[in-house]
């Protein structure tokens, strides 16, 4: 058989390795040392975070190994009503946070402190920037001094509604979300998800986990119970009325997944809402003005 002497296509063709010219190049000894010089005693740390404050929907925290915040995004200095970061140095989640949030998170920094490895895609109840819970997704990451010690960790925060809006853009993954939240009283198939998606049942898991960092079955049970949570603190309805009205077979069937998922039952998380809200009351302008997906 004749050899072909077509040539590849461009984007096929391997691209030569790049090495650093010679005359330029310090020995890799001598540019290891450069870089840990250039971090250790030529910038202040605070101008590396500084970059991540621009980002829409997105919060960063640090801290150290006994979970005390080490700094916090200025956005979330605002939210908090606070006029500085200074304020809340030296803090903990527990100091400013409602309760019943607030052990998982600190559980969640001592695991990444004590196994030194990362948290990715944690996705759990948090404060929007009304101090109402909302859903975020969390990253934490080890952060270890020079003798390989971890000290702290530092994180991020994103939103899950600012995840879902953004995803609209990218295709399949954002249709699907938008397709479930749309119909949270409703019976939600796989099969049916995925057709409107335009992908397998198979390809719609793959891209959900890697999205949201969980599986589509779970992202339909938590935005459920994100949109029960709004009916719970701003209205009247009863919690079997609830349950019915976003899909779940009976009260028991609700308040089961309502516990595993915000970790109180309904009827106690909306007594503490309540609660909060009566010794809070000018909280409630924005109440009223929230939809109940969060958006």
């Amino acid at each position: 058989m004749r050899k072909s002497n077509k040539k590849r296509p461009a984007a096929a063709q391997k691209l030569p390795r790049r090495t650093p010219r010679a005359s330029t190049a310090l020995p890799l000894a001598s540019r290891l040392k450069l870089r840990d010089d250039f971090f250790q005693h030529q910038i202040n740390f605070r101008q590396l975070l500084e970059a991540f404050d621009h980002l829409p929907g997105f919060r960063y925290f640090v801290k150290d190994a006994k979970s005390r915040l080490m700094a916090l995004s200025s956005k979330r200095v605002s939210h908090l009503g606070l006029t500085s970061e200074d304020e809340v140095i030296g803090l903990t989640d527990r100091d400013y946070l409602p309760s019943e949030i607030v052990d998982q998170f600190l559980a969640d920094d001592q695991w990444v402190i004590r196994h030194g490895k990362p948290l990715r895609n944690r996705v759990e109840m948090g404060m929007d920037e009304n101090g109402f819970r909302d859903w975020t997704i969390t990253d934490k990451y080890p952060l270890v001094n020079s003798r390989g010690k971890v000290v702290g960790l530092i994180g991020t925060v994103q939103f899950l509604e600012a995840r879902r809006k953004m995803l609209g853009y990218l295709g399949p993954v954002g249709k699907a979300a938008d397709f479930i939240r749309d119909r949270l009283g409703e019976g939600l198939m796989l099969s049916d998800i995925a057709r409107h998606a335009g992908l397998s049942e198979r390809q719609l898991q793959r891209l959900f986990r890697r999205a949201f960092g969980m599986s589509v079955q779970q992202f339909i049970i938590r935005s459920r119970i994100q949109a029960a949570i709004h009916e719970l603190t701003r209205s009247q309805r009863t919690i079997a009325e609830i349950a019915l009205m976003f899909g779940f077979s009976d009260q028991s069937a609700f308040s089961n997944q309502f516990r595993s998922v915000a970790g109180l039952p309904p009827r106690i998380y909306r007594e503490r809402y309540l609660a909060e809200l009566t010794s809070n009351p000018a909280s409630y302008h924005h109440q009223k003005t929230r939809s109940p997906l969060g958006s």
